[in-house]
């Protein structure tokens, strides 16, 4: 019963306790207020266990005071519980008990007696009283509870107290198992090595320092621990890494027993690495990622076309660490893998390099004759039809062309017969699996053909071509036509020639105007 309230307790009554300071206490000492003998006594729980069940009509306890605050020797200081409250003495009251509870750790208690004559004066009256001061650790939850004695069910005050963790400034600094050191590093990229210098660490102890992957509240350890001696302090210690991961952190401990460990991430930021973990089962047909770091990320495939977009081809997953599998998915170099996080997107494609090619399609002519063919690894359904290409980057489907499916056998290929007037437009062939959920189109269009529609990507040069050149050389005329005219000048009504220089380059000797016909032999000339 006791278990269960206390357990209440620390649901409703406990306080977070936040302080700017915490005190250097000197007076840890019991004390009553003045003129009152009080007598302490050890505490046992016979003397405070029996409930006279009287009703007490006041105020026992009141000005209940639970403060945190430091006791020091030199330079080495711990934490303290002080409690001081002010009691309303009556006949039935002889004294009063004080306990501090903790879940997981033996009860602190403390009671305290008043002397015979003392009481009888000071019956009536309101008594201060300060316990001896109770040690505590960082971040420690209590239940303190004050009881009259003889113990009265309803004179008994009950409160939650929250000792300040080591994040508090006012103690970081001042309790030695607070103190965590501080941590200096850089890094080299070229030889992939960090390395560590340690600062502020406790004088009087090793220094441990490792790399972790950090998930969460756990960093998992990366290679060997290494120590620094006090007398070493500040010694510099290397460590060499693999990969910039952002969970990939420096940790640093005091070697002592529940030390606190401090954690530096000098890679937090560098996302990139991330996305790098992609590996295709063949067999299976599955794409998979695990990220080996934890991130929140939306993940899915698109289809990758001119420029930097990707198309989505739908199902996208959300994770957080999780591993992500895609399945039925066919190798395609413009299958790629779209990585969005809450600051930027990332595109990469795992066939680019033709990785895991199941299979192939291609066009071929010969003596007038025109065909498409399909080879497969495994067997596999496709879709094929026939489109018109006006650039290397589209392709429409040609009218009244209706796409058909094929079957095709694992290590055999299907041949298709084309028209021999396919060379009389831009004809390809577009070829995609049907029997996989994720899959992009291929388009086909090299076919051995008179005119430039063989090539779509020459048939776009070429068109550019014929834009670009007569532009070209109608600016050539004109250049022409301004240097001759700059050649001839009428003077006062004579006409005579002024012989101006061409100086090229690559000859010592200049050219007269009246032989312009022959600049062209010249490497690069220049009119003076």
């Amino acid at each position: 019963m006791k278990h269960i309230l206390l357990l209440l307790l620390l649901i409703l009554q406990t306080r977070n306790i936040h302080m700017d300071r915490i005190e250097r206490n000197k007076d840890c000492a019991w004390r009553c207020s003045e003129g009152l003998h009080c007598k302490p006594r050890a505490y046992s729980p016979l003397s405070v266990s029996h409930c006279k069940n009287q009703p007490v009509n006041s105020i026992v306890f009141s000005n209940v005071t639970l403060s945190t605050v430091l006791g020091c020797e030199g330079r080495t200081c711990s934490l303290q519980l002080r409690i001081a409250t002010s009691v309303n003495i009556t006949s039935e009251i002889r004294g009063v008990s004080v306990c501090a509870d903790s879940a997981g750790m033996m009860g602190h208690c403390q009671i305290y007696k008043f002397g015979q004559f003392a009481h009888r004066n000071e019956i009536g009256k309101q008594v201060d009283v300060q316990f001896k001061c109770i040690p505590v650790r960082p971040g420690q939850h209590l239940f303190v509870t004050l009881k009259t004695v003889p113990n009265y069910c309803k004179a008994m005050w009950i409160q939650g107290h929250l000792v300040p963790d080591c994040s508090h400034e006012g103690i970081r600094n001042e309790i030695a198992e607070c103190i965590t050191g501080k941590l200096v590093y850089t890094i080299d990229k070229v030889r992939r090595e960090i390395t560590v210098s340690v600062t502020h660490a406790p004088e009087d102890t090793d220094y441990t320092l490792r790399l972790c992957h950090k998930r969460g509240i756990i960093c998992a350890g990366e290679g060997t621990l290494k120590m620094i001696k006090p007398q070493n302090s500040h010694r510099n210690v290397s460590f060499q890494y693999t990969k910039a991961l952002p969970c990939l952190c420096i940790e640093g401990w005091p070697a002592r027993v529940d030390a606190r460990r401090v954690q530096l991430c000098p890679f937090r930021n560098n996302l990139e690495e991330l996305w790098s973990g992609i590996t295709y089962d063949p067999y299976k047909e599955e794409l998979k990622w695990e990220p080996l770091c934890p991130v929140k990320v939306s993940v899915s495939l698109c289809h990758a076309d001119e420029g930097n977009s990707c198309r989505d081809l739908g199902n996208v997953f959300y994770s957080e660490g999780q591993k992500v599998i895609f399945s039925s998915v066919d190798p395609h170099p413009m299958l790629c893998t779209k990585f969005t996080t809450d600051v930027e997107t990332w595109i990469k494609c795992p066939f680019a390099k033709g990785n895991f090619s199941v299979w192939k399609a291609k066009m071929a002519s010969r003596d007038g004759q025109h065909w498409a063919e399909i080879s497969s690894w495994v067997k596999a359904n496709f879709s094929v039809a026939l489109c018109e290409t006006k650039s290397f980057t589209q392709c429409k489907r040609m009218e009244r062309n209706i796409s058909q499916t094929i079957s095709v056998d694992s290590m055999k290929h299907t041949v298709f017969n084309l028209s021999t007037s396919a060379c009389d437009v831009c004809v390809c062939i577009q070829v995609q699996r049907v029997d996989v959920q994720f899959a992009v189109p291929d388009i086909q269009c090299n076919l051995q053909c008179s005119n430039w529609c063989s090539d779509p990507k020459r048939s776009y040069i070429q068109e550019v071509e014929k834009v670009i050149m007569p532009a070209v050389v109608f600016l050539t005329v004109i250049v022409a036509a301004a240097l001759l005219g700059k050649m001839t000048i009428r003077d006062a009504g004579k006409r005579r020639t002024v012989w101006t220089k061409l100086a090229c380059q690559g000859q010592k000797k200049t050219v007269d105007e009246q032989i312009l016909y022959s600049i062209p032999r010249c490497c690069s000339c220049v009119l003076l």
